[in-house]
């Protein structure tokens, strides 16, 4: 009886951790998410709409994060261009999320974050500095990373052997939120 009343606090543990955890509520006002592209004519595609989970703990730190996105919502500002991007990724309604695995920060929130990238059919591993600022009890979280297309089984773009773009695409973004309490349900 006495090993089972000091087995039970461990046993409750999870479930004390679990309650502490919040999740960040993003601004999207305040946030943004754009992709670079690098070809004979460069540009910029916005981001305009996409899900997030980012949870923290009661002492601040994150603990975790999922952040999902459609295709269909990063804008080009040519729609011909956004067609042509959702044929590229083979049609249909294409999606893409990013789990994260490990984040790693200073104590003045300089870090590096890793993860999955899942999209087009295939997971790779990414991994990019971040910077976590947490001021008035907002965080803001802000990164940049290139990546390789090709690496998720998606062919080069050329168009009439002149228009090229370069497999090499630079994600940037802001992500300012405030922690708030999970629903329970």
């Amino acid at each position: 009886m006495k090993a089972l009343r000091l087995l039970a606090p461990l046993l409750l543990l999870p479930c004390v951790l679990l309650a502490a955890e919040r999740t960040l509520k993003i601004d999207r006002s305040r946030s943004f998410v754009d992709v670079d592209v690098d070809a004979t004519k460069n540009f910029t595609a916005h981001l305009d709409a996409y899900d997030t989970k980012v949870g923290v703990d009661d002492l601040g730190k994150i603990k975790n994060a999922v952040f999902a996105f459609k295709f269909a919502d990063l804008k080009t500002g040519n729609e011909s261009r956004d067609t042509a991007m959702i044929k590229w990724l083979g049609g249909g309604s294409p999606e893409g999320r990013f789990e994260l695995g490990n984040l790693a920060l200073t104590p003045d929130g300089q870090g590096q974050a890793s993860g999955r990238l899942i999209f087009h059919g295939v997971t790779e591993r990414i991994e990019f500095p971040v910077n976590v600022v947490k001021a008035d009890g907002a965080y803001t979280i802000t990164g940049e990373t290139t990546i390789d297309y090709q690496h998720w089984n998606l062919k080069r773009i050329r168009m009439a052997l002149v228009l090229t773009v370069s497999p090499e695409v630079k994600i940037r973004f802001k992500l300012t939120g405030v922690p708030v309490e999970e629903p329970k349900g």
